[in-house]
């Protein structure tokens, strides 16, 4: 015999059907790590999957990816394709981006894959200025003048954005106003000044000064997120289970992370090399690139680590990649390399991935593929403009 449900709380309001119908589903979360011009590749296999997805669907229109999430997070070159997908820009917006504005927003293409010539580039700061310019045009014609505020209340979509405050060495997150603690210190921010913020790797881009919220005229200095949250799938569990516990809701937390390609890093190290001072660490960049492998491997186990705490079938899963071909390995070494037969290699790269993930049956990709089922059509930027917001 069991025991008779307690009698309901006269002052605990009946929960509404439609709520109990939101809370079976589960909380989905896309996160995007770093990696210069390899985002390329990151826009091409959602672009991939969706379009798979599409025809498997038999719908006629493109994916809005962004509206299969209820929270984006991106890291760098990963924070401008999750802006992209917060806005709604079309994926192919943002992959025709990487290929016409790459060369402008990394000058001097010739000399920087070659091993001296590249790092004299890279080590006198040339073309800094103009890549900077040229970044700033390319995201303002794909983002306009669109605000964090003005599209989460359009959209309803959440956004985390990792940057680096250089003034204060303190690790910062622009994001909407996604919880009841939150003042909404973000919301006038333009995503293209959080693109330039949380992409302004040291060495290859110029640090990127923006006004402060408040209209006091006073202006911060900012660099890249990748600095400390490359991978930002913390970042991304981390704000799923607050905004869920502040909604009161009882969902699990299905987090989906992407990266640039997995390209293993490390090095033999001989006995000279134990004491080797500023060039034997490519003046930074060795160590650079040392932080960004070891968070990925950290982060994405912590990630997944909280998930499996919660017991309530949450996971943090990596979307599957193979193993890339030794002549795209080398590539992969320079986030700054927008060569055209690099971008082919990344797109390719991208498309065989897609497959070879869409052949897989686990519960993570079938969850991912039921994210993507119930992304709405994509609309046309033209008449995108044209719809009123909720603000």
């Amino acid at each position: 015999m069991t025991q008779a449900d307690p009698d309901p709380d006269p002052d605990t309001p009946a929960e509404p059907q439609d709520a109990r119908a939101q809370e079976s589903r589960p909380f989905r979360v896309l996160c995007l790590d770093g990696g210069g011009m390899r985002g390329a590749y990151q826009a091409a296999y959602l672009a991939t999957f969706a379009d798979r997805m599409r025809a498997n669907l038999r719908r006629a229109e493109p994916l809005d990816v962004g509206t299969a999430f209820d929270l984006i997070v991106g890291t760098s070159t990963g924070g401008i394709v999750a802006c992209g997908l917060f806005a709604g820009v079309p994926l192919a917006t943002l992959q025709s981006l990487y290929a016409a504005a790459g060369g402008r927003i990394f000058p001097l293409q010739w000399a920087r894959p070659v091993p001296v010539l590249g790092a004299l580039v890279k080590g006198l700061g040339l073309g800094l200025r103009g890549g900077e310019c040229a970044l700033r045009h390319t995201l303002k014609e794909a983002l306009g003048e669109r605000t964090v505020g003005s599209v989460h209340a359009e959209r309803g979509i959440a956004l985390a954005i990792p940057a680096l405050d250089i003034n204060r060495h303190a690790a910062v997150v622009f994001k909407t106003q996604h919880l009841r603690r939150l003042n909404g210190r973000d919301n006038a921010r333009a995503l293209v000044d959080i693109c330039m913020a949380t992409s302004a790797a040291p060495i290859l881009r110029s640090m990127a000064r923006l006004a402060e919220p408040g209209g006091t005229g006073a202006t911060a200095t900012y660099g890249d997120g990748g600095l400390w949250a490359n991978n930002p799938g913390l970042i991304g569990m981390m704000e799923a289970v607050e905004i869920v516990k502040d909604r009161r809701e009882h969902r699990p937390i299905h987090l989906f992370m992407l990266g640039t390609l997995p390209s293993q890093g490390g090095e033999e190290i001989g006995a000279r090399a134990l004491h080797r001072g500023a060039p034997g660490w490519g003046f930074g960049l060795k160590a650079i690139a040392a932080s960004l492998n070891a968070q990925a491997v950290g982060y994405d186990y912590l990630t997944a680590k909280m998930a499996e705490m919660r017991d309530d079938g949450s996971f943090a899963f990596r979307l599957p990649a193979q193993c890339p071909s030794n002549e795209l390995r080398d590539y992969l070494t320079n986030f700054d390399d927008a060569r055209k037969k690099v971008l082919n290699a990344l797109a390719r790269q991208a498309i065989s991935d897609v497959d070879y993930a869409w052949a897989s049956r686990t519960v993570p990709m079938e969850a991912f593929r039921a994210a993507l089922t119930a992304a709405r059509p994509q609309v046309p930027n033209e008449t995108r403009k044209e719809e009123p917001t909720n603000g």
